[in-house]
């Protein structure tokens, strides 16, 4: 059999050297005829397993190695043997079998680095993550150059969107590569993705520094730049990957959105129809990009309707859509996006229940302020409103003002705390959600606040959720309690809050009470067209300037704003 398999090498060789070459045709070919002089000649079978995988056909791939299996008995290909199954099992949707195909390859010959390295992928795939990092590091320790797999291995933790996995193994990458430029641009990648915004640019900087970059990684250059508020440094990445790839639609979404969100919102719009028009993959991403431009400037009926091209961005449950129409079957309305997000639009769901009996399902934190909702009060006790139960349709809690037909928005507050606001007091809150991958362009540092903690004359009550009590300026009250509520009603009692675009600036609106908004330049459409709350006033940067420079006049002028108000004095 050994001399046969012998006499077969050449011809096995030259059969694996085509596919491996992308000719699947001609191995095939040499595979069968093989077959035909040796129906039992086991590498051949297994040939053709990898010939049916290439092919993009596991099942015919599962039955020829199978086969391939019966006709060995050598214990060193029978574990590459099993590799070739467990991949095409896994192929096939089978990942429990695989990772058991994979187990007996390991057992057969624990010192294959391939085995170990697939076993960390279904592992993963499986959610078995403590299991797939230490089998990956086994991998690791097997392989004789470790670069391919961990550029393979960071690939494979991008597209399952484990970013934090994906930076620790791009970093390793870069220890062992560090003058080559696309295990920079990597490890960027990964670290934009997880929100590690400073070690993004970092690491994109030296990429590009290195060798001429790539268009997506100036992209992903751009992408940060734009994430850390780096206005005009983002425009120019942009444009030095169209420079590259012009007719690039992704690329020249992401430069019209930066645009969109600056004072070139006319040059976004044309991009955005021009987009449409062109009716490819990304007209959906363009409308909803058009709408939010239309909503910022409260040309509400065409916005609301652009605005809903976000459903077929997004996953949604099986129910079937409602669309606004009077039904007594149960209508679920799910919150979206933000915590900001679903407070701002609470405001929507009193008029929806009179269309149609709602189960109200919004994040956990949120619901035991319904309890301070006047107008939602007699709708939860009668039963129209529901939080729990079945429903037989859905709607987004973001989609209501579309499928109520909402031309304008009433900005009276909708909270209702029974506080009475005192003199003088002053919530202040600077930061949002640290995961939220934009969040370093609207939160500040704390220590940005300090020409305004300096005025005097009135009370600060820290409403920063995250603030711990042990580390407040001195003189400034704590105002976050155990529970939602209990901030809600600390913030009840100011006279005015001060802050930048978080849940607490929404919660500060519904609430009624005078908002003081640190935004970001250009503005979160929320605050650019009609006011969706009263006693709202705005600052914002100008110039294009990077944040460090950007801030400080601005916060300045809020600080002299404040003693004007209060009558105060800073000691200057």
């Amino acid at each position: 059999m050994i001399k046969r398999m012998n006499a077969y090498r050449s011809r096995l060789d030259t059969a694996l050297a085509s596919l491996a070459g992308g000719d699947s045709i001609k191995a095939e070919a040499l595979f069968r005829a093989i077959l035909a002089e040796a129906p039992d000649c086991a590498e051949a079978w297994h040939g053709l397993a990898c010939v049916a995988r290439h092919t993009g056909q596991p099942r015919l791939a599962i039955a020829s190695v199978a086969h391939a299996l019966t006709l060995t008995q050598d214990n060193v290909q029978r574990a590459r043997f099993h590799l070739t199954l467990a991949a095409s099992l896994d192929e096939a949707g089978h990942l429990r079998e695989a990772v058991s195909a994979c187990r007996v390859a390991t057992l057969l010959e624990p010192r294959d680095f391939r085995a170990h390295a697939l076993m960390s992928e279904l592992l993963y795939r499986s959610e078995q993550n403590e299991a797939a990092a230490s089998a990956f590091s086994m991998a690791l320790s097997l392989a004789a150059d470790p670069v391919p797999l961990l550029t393979r291995h960071g690939a494979f933790l991008m597209e399952q969107r484990r970013f934090a996995a994906a930076m620790a193994c791009f970093t390793r990458l870069v220890a062992l590569c560090p003058q080559e430029a696309a295990a920079h641009a990597n490890l960027g990648a990964a670290c934009f993705e997880n929100g590690a915004m400073e070690e993004a640019l970092a690491a994109l900087r030296k990429a590009v520094a290195l060798a001429p970059p790539s268009a997506q990684t100036l992209n992903n250059l751009g992408l940060v730049y734009q994430a850390l508020g780096y206005r005009i440094p983002a425009e120019e990445a942009f444009d030095a990957a169209l420079a590259l790839f012009p007719d690039d639609w992704v690329l020249a979404c992401n430069r019209a959105t930066l645009l969109a969100e600056t004072d070139r919102e006319k040059e976004a719009e044309i991009f955005f129809r021009d987009m449409i028009a062109d009716g490819g993959a990304w007209s959906a991403q363009a409308r909803f990009n058009l709408g939010i431009i239309q909503l910022g400037r409260g040309e509400f009926a065409q916005g609301w309707s652009n605005f809903e091209s976000r459903q077929s961005l997004i996953e949604s449950t099986v129910l079937p859509p409602w669309d606004g129409e009077r039904t007594e079957g149960r209508v679920l309305i799910e919150g979206e996006q933000g915590l900001g997000d679903c407070l701002q639009f609470l405001r929507f769901v009193p008029d929806a229940a009179l269309r149609a009996p709602l189960l109200l399902r919004l994040p956990e934190v949120l619901d035991p302020l319904l309890a301070f909702m006047p107008e939602l009060q007699p709708l939860l006790r009668s039963g129209r409103v529901v939080l729990s139960g079945e429903a037989t349709r859905r709607c987004s809690l973001l989609s209501l003002p579309a499928r109520l037909g909402v031309t304008t928005v009433d900005a009276s507050p909708y909270l209702d705390f029974g506080l009475s606001p005192e003199k003088g007091r002053i919530g202040i809150f600077n930061a949002g959600n640290p995961t939220y991958r934009f969040d370093a362009r609207r939160s500040l540092p704390r220590a940005s606040f300090a020409p305004i903690l300096a005025v005097q004359g009135v009370t600060f009550v820290n409403l920063q959720q995250e603030q711990d009590a042990a580390l407040l300026e001195p003189g400034v009250e704590q105002g976050i309690g155990h529970t939602l509520v209990d901030t809600a009603r600390a913030l009840a009692r100011c006279e005015m809050v001060i802050g930048v675009d978080t849940m607490m600036a929404h919660l500060t609106g519904a609430i009624g009470r005078p908002l003081w908004l640190l935004d970001r330049e250009g503005g979160d459409w929320r605050w650019k067209g009609p006011d969706w709350y009263t006693g709202l006033r705005i600052f914002r940067p100008e110039g294009g300037l990077p944040p460090d420079e950007a801030w400080p006049p601005v916060i300045e002028r809020v600080a002299q704003a404040l003693r004007e108000r209060s009558g105060g004095y800073d000691g200057i």
